[in-house]
């Protein structure tokens, strides 16, 4: 399904900040930003998960947010077309970037995207000593393009994580990312927590 939105600066001029969306940012000077572009309702799980990774590393962090109280997949706007000017400015600062998203899938699957090959690498290693299984993105989820918007930091070469609904279920001890059970740290399971570390880990030197 196409977009309803071409950019990020036709979807904020036509909806409403604080209604429909919110955005939200946390600069810890580091080298390294994690994002969730698609957050809140837009694919569920999404900011929470990359919240926990920018908090356990200590990176910047990066929010966009669905709060509509349906329809919220409306507001995405597809990767290479992200022109929203927070992000950008940050983005542009960072040596590493990291992007959560989400997928449809009820198997538990990372699809492993980006242009950052170190890195991506590393995220596989650890990612299998926790059993997770790991998969090559299919060419629309690849995060390969230069215009996409993790592939605009210092080294032109991000890390786009598309987590299955599957996945990112199993992040909740009640398996399920409706709003009341994502936004409970309480529900946040073992797994998110050892799921996060190993992403942490990766930026390791």
């Amino acid at each position: 399904m196409s977009d309803k939105y071409s950019s990020m600066t036709e979807l904020e001029d036509k909806t409403e900040e604080g209604v429909d969306w919110e955005r939200s940012t946390r600069e810890k000077n580091s080298a390294v930003l994690i994002s969730a572009i698609h957050g809140g309702a837009i694919e569920p799980g999404t900011t929470e998960i990359a919240d926990l990774i920018s908090e356990k590393g200590g990176f910047d962090f990066y929010n966009f947010k669905g709060i509509k109280s349906k329809n919220n997949e409306e507001l995405h706007v597809t990767s290479h077309h992200y022109d929203e000017p927070v992000l950008n400015k940050l983005i542009a600062e960072k040596e590493y970037a990291l992007a959560i998203h989400g997928c449809k899938g009820e198997d538990e699957v990372v699809y492993i995207g980006g242009k950052d090959d170190e890195i991506l690498s590393k995220l596989v290693k650890n990612f299998q000593k926790i059993g997770v299984k790991t998969e090559d993105s299919p060419s629309n989820l690849s995060g390969v393009n230069d215009n996409n918007i993790i592939n605009c930091c210092k080294s032109g070469a991000g890390v786009q994580l598309e987590l299955t609904s599957g996945l990112r279920k199993k992040c909740f001890k009640n398996a399920k990312y409706n709003k009341k059970s994502r936004e409970d740290r309480e529900n946040w399971s073992d797994f998110m927590d050892d799921f996060t570390n190993q992403i942490v880990a990766a930026f390791e030197r």
